[in-house]
């Protein structure tokens, strides 16, 4: 049974598409004290439940007017927020269920990249939680999301794609969005949000996994981080689709000089922040 009576510790993973939020989510879920199950979609929820609301006062309104005409109790923007909340919450504890000691949890984990467009919404509403983003380098996310949709969407190439060239502005546009939405909220919120470089937790996973653990209070015993580094080895679960590589510099070989251009023109300042280093150093930038 769920229960609601003590507020359960939320944590919010996600970060850009294709930057290893799910990478992030199964460290964060293999720890025994932390629970983080696949992605949600989170957004299906704020799209149709003012929909749902306001069809439902609707519906009240017009009972009203065919009975005593009494005024009916109508739903508030106040009542769309607990809604949502509660979804939220309840998510977060189903999530939890087939853990082997419930009970040892002490983060209720929500995987789900849409959440990094409305951070400040998410604060609002959870005040008590805690935000770990992952971020990779935007030239990574080219090839990646590049194969990725290759194989799942049909007419990518057609519709969105056209050329590695062209999508890689695409991605560039949307990692800047995206990264500056974060960087925005981390002025704000600094110490409710954790930025974890994917580079970092392939290149140094003990030391990285141990500084999300630290960062969310759990134990940090060397067992458990050797246990979570092998239990989310790419070797147990690379497939060559969803986890094709798990690469951090193929980029280099993958995309041409005008598509790493194309990256580093439009997101250079932000890169240098998250210490990624240029290839071909747009001149207009210095």
């Amino acid at each position: 049974m769920l229960d609601f009576k003590n507020e359960p510790n939320i944590l919010f993973a996600f970060g850009h598409p294709k930057s290893g939020t799910t990478y992030l989510q199964m460290i964060l879920n293999t720890h025994p004290e932390l629970s983080c199950p696949s992605e949600h979609q989170f957004y299906f929820f704020i799209k149709e439940l003012p929909k749902l609301l306001d069809n439902y006062n609707k519906l009240l309104l017009l009972v009203d007017q065919k009975t005593a005409n009494q005024g009916a109790s109508l739903f508030t923007g106040e009542d769309l927020d607990k809604l949502f909340s509660f979804i939220v919450y309840l998510a977060a504890l189903r999530g939890a269920k087939n853990k082997k000691d419930i009970d040892k949890i002490k983060w209720y984990g929500i995987n789900d990249n849409a959440i990094i467009n409305r951070l400040f919404i998410y604060i609002k509403l959870f005040p008590n939680a805690k935000f770990i983003c992952i971020v990779r380098d935007p030239r990574s996310i080219v090839v990646s999301s590049w194969y990725h949709n290759l194989r799942v969407e049909p007419g990518f190439l057609q519709n969105r794609g056209k050329n590695k060239e062209y999508w890689a502005m695409q991605v560039a546009n949307f990692w800047v969005r995206d990264m500056q939405n974060v960087l925005n909220f981390a002025e704000n919120f600094s110490e409710k949000i954790l930025l974890i470089r994917y580079e970092d937790l392939r290149l140094d996973p003990f030391s990285n996994y141990k500084k999300i653990f630290s960062f969310l209070g759990v134990n940090t015993n060397d067992n458990i981080i050797e246990h979570v580094i092998k239990k989310t080895s790419f070797n147990k679960f690379k497939n060559d689709k969803f986890f094709r590589k798990a690469s951090i510099d193929d980029w280099k070989e993958e995309l041409s000089r005008e598509a790493i251009y194309n990256v580093e023109s439009k997101a250079f300042k932000i890169m240098k922040i998250f210490n990624y280093k240029p290839f071909i150093k747009p001149p207009e930038l210095g």
